[in-house]
């Protein structure tokens, strides 16, 4: 479904302060402002875009660990057995992963 050209602009005022945090939530949203005051406006939930620590610590090691684990998968489908030397390695990662977590979220 092609989205609709956004003919119209609507304008409004704000004080040097109000444009500063504008600025602020958007950017800390990876919107642009008009996007952010749009979804705003409408009423749309809007949050945060986690920092590049949340990344590095969290994200990145799952979508890791789920893409050897699909590999592990394929692996055993095709040739109905996978490699043991990956798999407790990636079992040993997951453990550590689990106790870093641990660590700094409690």
């Amino acid at each position: 479904m092609k989205e609709e050209t956004r003919d119209f602009m609507l304008r409004i005022r704000v004080n040097p302060t109000e444009l500063e945090k504008i600025k602020s939530k958007a950017n800390k949203t990876g919107k642009t402002v008009s996007d952010f005051m749009r979804e705003s406006a409408l009423g749309c939930e809007i949050k945060e875009r986690p920092d590049k620590t949340v990344y590095d610590t969290i994200i990145k090691p799952l979508n890791d660990f789920i893409r050897v684990l699909n590999e592990l998968e394929r692996s055993s489908y095709w040739n109905k057995s996978y490699d043991e030397r990956i798999l407790q390695a990636e079992i040993k990662k997951w453990q550590e992963y689990r106790t870093l977590i641990r660590e700094r979220l409690w």
